[in-house]
C-alpha cells in the first residue's frame, strides 16, 4: 500500500507546510484498514476537520482521535479510534477515564518529535516500540529528539465489536 505524503503537490498548501499531525490521524487508519485515501480524501479531511473545530483557526488539531475516526469512515471501517493514553520517558499514562478493557484494546500510536526544521516539531505514526510506521513527509525529517507519543485503541468496526488487525 502506498499512501500519499503530507508534501504531495495535490493536497492543500497548509497541508504540506503543517499538516502532519492530520496526515498521522489518516495513517493511523490507512494502516489500520490496509486501504490508503486519495488525495480528495486526504483535502476532504481536512476541511471536514477544520469545519468540525477539531482543527482550530490557527491550524492546530484541538482533537485528533475523530479525525482518525473520520478517516477510518472515508475508508468503509465502523471503528472508531479513541484516545487513551500518552507514552512519555519511558511511562505510558492512561487518562483516569480508561477502563481496564479500553487498556487491552489494540493501539495507534501517533509520535510528537522535535526537528530542526523550521516549524521545529512533527508528527509521525509509529510501532509500540517507537518504530516508524509512517512518515507523513518525505523525506522525513531528523528527530533531534522525542516529546511524547499519543495512545489510540480501536474500537468496534465492521467485524460487530471484533477487532480488525
Amino acid at each position: 500500500m502506498k499512501l500519499i505524503y503530507q508534501n504531495d503537490t495535490r493536497l492543500y498548501p497548509v497541508i504540506r507546510s503543517i499538516g502532519c499531525f492530520v496526515r498521522s490521524c489518516g495513517g493511523i487508519a490507512e494502516l489500520k484498514t490496509g486501504r490508503a485515501l486519495t488525495a480528495g480524501q486526504i483535502n476532504e479531511l481536512w476541511d471536514w476537520a477544520k469545519a468540525s473545530g477539531n482543527v482550530n483557526r490557527e491550524n492546530n488539531v484541538r482533537r485528533s482521535a475523530p479525525i482518525a475516526t473520520k478517516a477510518l469512515r472515508m475508508l468503509g471501517d465502523k471503528g472508531s479510534f479513541v484516545e487513551v493514553a500518552t507514552f512519555q520517558n519511558g511511562r505510558t499514562s492512561y487518562y483516569a477515564s480508561v477502563s481496564p478493557e479500553m487498556r487491552a484494546r489494540p493501539k495507534s500510536y501517533i509520535q510528537k518529535i522535535k526537528t530542526g526544521g523550521t516549524e521545529g516539531t512533527h508528527f509521525r505514526v509509529v510501532g509500540y516500540d517507537g518504530e516508524v510506521l509512517f512518515d507523513p513527509y518525505n523525506p522525513p525529517p531528523k528527530a533531534l529528539s522525542i516529546f511524547y507519543s499519543i495512545i489510540y485503541a480501536y474500537v468496534g468496526g465492521k467485524d460487530a465489536g471484533e477487532d480488525n488487525q
